[in-house]
């Protein structure tokens, strides 16, 4: 217990706030920017089960906030990170599953946990590890970042009456752009990453006031915080994810490169003037404004269509939400996007 003292000194924790956090399992989904500090930090504090969900590698643009790689390091996230908590504290058991939460593996790994911290920059993901913890009633905790902001929100799922992450955000949004479209100022994941795990560790030791069906923001350019009360909103049955026909994130992506372009009925960018001044021939832009439309109207039922962004997250969850809308609409994405392209994978 020497490893501990100086947090079992604390009155509001002491040996017994420690057991509890020895006997604790928590899944963290994603190991990058949010989900490395948290891990580290969970094993810190003496978690006694960590189990750690990833299936990518670490990449050179994203090293700026994902601080726990090495440069040139290729080998999968969550196995890497795994080593460097075991590390930290041999105390905790560290399970690295290396790949992508998905609809085939959420209900096994999500049942065995104590409590969930989403980690993953992928909207849909999100929406999946939530509608899993609240149909198995697994406490979550929130997490997200968009440039300077932070989002936070605690989700204890005690019935299927609770409040879920679709009363905040009721779909996921395949508009939104990602980091490697708009940016991200690495201290704002840091910091976020920081509230999940103090959430998590005053929810699993019933102390403090951490943001139970609250929607916590962050703002890190004046470093100012609001807490909104959540309300019920979202009235629908919650679709199990194991049981879904929605394809999984796995089965979206696809290996095509600009080559294999004559092979699809119609290809569409995501990409603004500004990222791609000239498009390839015979390919559609689609705005910002409405590209879930766009395709419907030059898509039809039986045709094979390609998708691509920046980074290969936006296309893949557009294809999603249309294979969602007609299971025979063939939309896929191009997987890592134009920047996969540029630097020379094929």
């Amino acid at each position: 217990m020497s490893r501990y003292q100086r947090q079992t000194v604390l009155p509001e924790i002491g040996e017994a706030g420690q057991e509890i956090l020895q006997r604790s399992h928590v899944l963290v989904v994603g190991c990058g920017g949010l989900g490395g500090p948290v891990a580290a930090y969970l094993t810190g504090a003496g978690i006694g089960t960590l189990t750690l969900v990833d299936g990518d590698q670490p990449e050179e643009s994203n090293l700026h906030r994902q601080v726990f790689f090495a440069t040139g390091a290729h080998r999968n996230k969550a196995v890497l990170l795994a080593e460097h908590c075991r590390q930290l504290n041999p105390g905790t058991s560290v399970r690295a599953h290396e790949s992508y939460l998905d609809g085939k593996n959420a209900r096994k790994l999500i049942a065995a946990a104590d409590l969930v911290v989403e980690c993953t920059d992928h909207a849909a993901t999100k929406h999946l590890v939530s509608d899993a913890c609240h149909l198995l009633s697994i406490p979550l905790v929130y997490g997200a970042v968009h440039k300077y902001e932070g989002y936070l929100a605690l989700f204890p799922n005690e019935n299927l009456d609770d409040l879920h992450l679709r009363d905040a955000f009721p779909a996921p949004d395949p508009t939104l752009p990602d980091c490697a479209t708009v940016g991200v100022l690495p201290t704002a994941v840091g910091l976020v990453a920081m509230l999940q795990v103090n959430a998590a560790l005053c929810y699993l030791l019933g102390i403090g006031e951490p943001p139970i069906r609250k929607l916590l923001t962050y703002n890190a350019l004046d470093n100012t915080q609001h807490r909104m009360l959540l309300r019920k909103q979202y009235t629908k049955a919650v679709t199990p994810p194991w049981t879904s026909a929605r394809p999984g994130r796995a089965e979206l992506e696809t290996a095509a490169t600009f080559a294999d372009f004559p092979a699809y009925d119609g290809v569409f960018s995501m990409l603004d003037e500004q990222r791609e001044p000239t498009l390839p021939p015979g390919v559609i832009r689609l705005t910002k404004r409405n590209p879930f439309g766009q395709c419907l109207q030059h898509m039809q039922a039986g045709g094979r269509y390609l998708i691509y962004c920046n980074s290969g997250k936006l296309s893949l969850m557009l294809a999603a939400q249309l294979r969602k809308h007609d299971a025979e609409l063939g939309a896929v994405s191009l997987a890592g996007g134009l920047v996969r392209l540029e630097n020379g994978a094929a």
